[in-house]
């Protein structure tokens, strides 16, 4: 009997694995060896097909629900799939124009930007799509203006560098010529420095400070305050989504996706965990992400200029077509890159 090389024999495995997975993203249904013999040029036998799909299911990239003769790729499945994806599908031409004139509808303000990303995402995947707002490590600070609202209020406005605008309101009785000297002071000390970094410098600077005005160091916690409200942020939208994806049942997965987009910081968490780089990076759920089993997590960076600062993709069912996904994503990125920088022109010709 002729023995057949290992290469081949893992080349054959690999051909079937992505057939079962194309064929079950578009019907939903388990696959036979049948269907694959029908549908999908292998010349080779079906008893042969049949022993490939039992190998796979016994190294864990298929499985089979209930009875049914037809397998179902495991988590460990897609993740091979989306491993040989080695180049991004590019979008159409026309569909990437269609994004760009989108984007041109916004404001200039970077919160406009961020919310019309996360809609975006959201409407051309039909899942979950999220963008988080620029990193406090890399954010840094244009300036820092004091507006007097009545004689015991002022009104902090934070602008950065990537166009992100804070404000609040903060008590503080001062006359026109002290509030001067007070912006002129946290601009001189804050302006250039990180978010990040900002927040424990004011305290330093305010301690040395302190002995000529005693309630400055109240005044400082509560800029602080300002600061640190634009250091963790994120934009969702079509969070329910996953509910009208015609097979999707879980419900448990999709009340973990609701929970999720309450706690904010949580989600922060886990968007951006291991991505530290410019590429499409995907997350498969129950092998990668214990609180969303039964979803994935298509995610890429976005910078402004060389620095990665946040982080935008989509979420969805485990059986999407990630090819067309992770080029989606990669695309999105790539225009808020243009955007953002386009921005930060705008606002230095000023």
């Amino acid at each position: 009997m002729r023995q057949i090389s290992e290469s081949i024999l893992q080349e054959r495995k690999a051909r079937v694995l992505y057939a079962v997975i194309h064929e079950y993203i578009k019907t939903g249904k388990p696959v036979g060896s049948s269907v694959l013999e029908q549908k999908y040029k292998f010349n080779l036998s079906p008893a042969t097909l049949r022993n490939l799909m039992a190998e796979l299911e016994k190294d864990g990239y298929l499985t089979h629900p209930h009875t049914s003769a037809g397998r179902i790729p495991t988590d460990a499945g897609y993740k091979a799939y989306v491993n040989s994806l080695v180049e991004l599908q590019r979008l159409a031409v026309e569909e990437e124009e269609r994004i760009k004139k989108e984007y041109e509808k916004k404001t200039k303000e970077i919160d406009s930007l961020l919310s019309q990303t996360s809609k975006i995402l959201s409407g051309l995947s039909n899942y979950t799509g999220f963008i988080t707002a620029p990193k406090a490590k890399v954010n840094e600070i244009r300036n820092i203006e004091l507006m007097q609202v009545s004689k015991s209020q002022v009104m902090v406005i934070l602008l950065t560098k990537t166009g992100m605008v804070k404000h609040k309101m903060i008590n503080l009785s001062v006359d026109s010529e002290e509030l001067y000297e007070l912006k002129k002071f946290l601009n001189n000390k804050l302006r250039g420095l990180t978010v990040e970094e900002a927040s424990k410098r004011l305290i330093v600077e305010v301690e040395q400070y302190q002995n000529k005005q005693n309630d400055m160091l109240q005044l400082a916690e509560q800029i602080c305050n300002v600061i640190d409200s634009i250091q963790e942020d994120i934009y969702v939208d079509g969070t329910s989504n996953v509910l009208s994806v015609p097979d999707f049942t879980d419900f448990e997965s999709a009340k973990s996706l609701m929970k999720l987009n309450e706690d904010k910081d949580r989600l922060i968490e886990i968007i951006g965990k291991d991505l530290d780089e410019a590429t499409v990076n995907v997350k498969i759920g129950g092998q990668d992400l214990s609180e969303l089993k039964n979803l994935s997590v298509v995610k890429t960076s976005y910078s402004y200029g060389d620095k990665i600062v946040g982080v935008l993709g989509i979420i969805g069912p485990k059986r999407m077509d990630y090819d067309k996904m992770m080029a989606l994503v990669n695309s999105v990125s790539n225009i808020v890159n243009g955007f953002l920088l386009k921005m930060g022109d705008d606002e230095d010709e000023e």
